[in-house]
């Protein structure tokens, strides 16, 4: 059966705009501003739905990256640590693996694999210097592709002060569904 999903968002805007619209007060402006804000919404999503996926892949896979450039660090801090952090990587591996993994899988994946590189950072606080400079430096480092992401994926919305340096949205989430992890 065919998807209908960017269309049925085309009929919600649609419906919105023609019908809805017209019939909201235009004396209150809260009212007129969340119509706005909805449709505004919808238009971004329905330009954006068939890639939710390959964005929650392409996510966990950089946060793949710079937890693995962690792992040396994180079993100087304390073995326990370096334990949770080598877990979650490999659980987080096995999922970004499996290309059956549904959407919430690699989001699931990527929240628990965050919660321990949080405590990866939090935990090298107490480092000695070095430690600490050298998470610092991977992290750092390793946010730049998520960073370019987050700015393609919400380019519509004209936040970017310079879009040409923005790299494309196809590009960048071509490549991570082009990765052999």
């Amino acid at each position: 059966m065919m998807d209908h999903s960017e269309n049925t968002l085309r009929a919600a805007i649609k419906s919105l705009r023609d019908t809805v619209a017209p019939a909201v007060d235009p004396l209150d402006p809260q009212a007129v501003e969340q119509l706005r804000l909805t449709i505004d919404f919808l238009e971004f999503l329905r330009t954006r739905v068939y890639d939710i996926h390959a964005r929650q892949r392409y996510e966990l896979g950089r946060q793949m990256d710079i937890a693995q450039a962690l792992l040396d660090d994180a079993a100087l801090i304390s073995p326990d640590v370096g334990d949770r952090l080598t877990r979650a990587v490999s659980d987080a591996r096995s999922v970004h693996a499996d290309a059956d993994a549904h959407t919430q899988d690699l989001r699931a994946s990527s929240q628990k694999l965050w919660v321990v590189v949080r405590g990866v950072l939090r935990t090298a606080r107490q480092a000695p210097e070095d430690v600490r400079e050298r998470i610092s430096t991977r992290v750092i480092g390793g946010i730049e592709p998520l960073v370019e992401m987050e700015s393609a994926w919400y380019l519509p919305f004209g936040f970017e002060p310079d879009p040409g340096s923005v790299p494309q949205l196809e590009e960048l989430l071509g490549r991570a569904s082009s990765d052999a992890r």
